[in-house]
């Protein structure tokens, strides 16, 4: 074997290692990068109420509780619900300021460590716009509270904010989807007019996307 082939096959062996090294090298940066890709993924976005399509959405007048999703509930109560309920057409349900009532309504709330509240019903009857109509005038009247401006939920709609004797503050979305009223509320203590207002929107849209799927 001559000394020149010698020469090449050492340098050819000297090569591998450097090459199998390289390549080592480039992989672990590539994994790396995807990894890294992964962990700069954004969380996806909700959607903000006044992007919801109302006039499409149709909800069904069904129970419902099972159909919200435990984050959006924590993201409204400000962590884990520690309580929750639901009631039924027909059944007898304590209102605020009214006692003990038999409701038309399929409903549910949550409560927070706090004492946060958030609640949802619908009216298990059809509804016309004129009788919705009605309902959102009727509300205009609620003590302590007052009708502020925003995006529509629903056709008609209302939104409330309330202080309330107890001390605690309230914002509350209503609005007819199709035949169905929808209503929504975020009830707490200590919180911000803004914040509030904030948590409830995205909840409200976390209750109404939650019935629209399940049509």
């Amino acid at each position: 074997m001559s000394t020149s082939t010698v020469g090449r096959m050492r340098a050819s062996s000297a090569r591998r290692p450097a090459d199998a090294a390289l390549a080592m090298t480039f992989l672990a940066l590539l994994l790396a990068g995807c990894a890294e890709e992964e962990r700069a993924a954004p969380e996806p976005a909700s959607t903000p109420i006044g992007d919801l399509n109302t006039a499409t959405m149709q909800l069904p007048r069904i129970e419902f509780c099972s159909l919200v999703e435990d984050s959006a509930i924590a993201d409204a109560l400000g962590g884990d619900g520690v309580s929750e309920a639901a009631y039924g057409n027909g059944d007898e349900v304590e209102l605020s300021g009214v006692g003990r009532q038999v409701v038309h309504e399929l409903g549910c709330s949550w409560t927070g460590e706090d004492g946060a509240s958030a609640r949802a019903w619908v009216f298990a009857r059809p509804v016309s716009p004129e009788f919705a109509q009605t309902v959102v005038a009727t509300g205009r009247t609620t003590t302590g509270c007052r009708t502020v401006s925003g995006p529509e939920f629903g056709t008609p709609s209302s939104t409330q904010v309330c202080d309330l004797p107890t001390g605690r503050s309230r914002v509350r979305h209503a609005g007819l989807f199709g035949q169905t009223w929808l209503t929504c509320e975020l009830e707490a203590t200590g919180r911000q007019a803004d914040a509030l207002r904030s948590r409830a929107d995205q909840w409200c849209v976390a209750v109404a996307n939650g019935l629209d799927a399940a049509r």
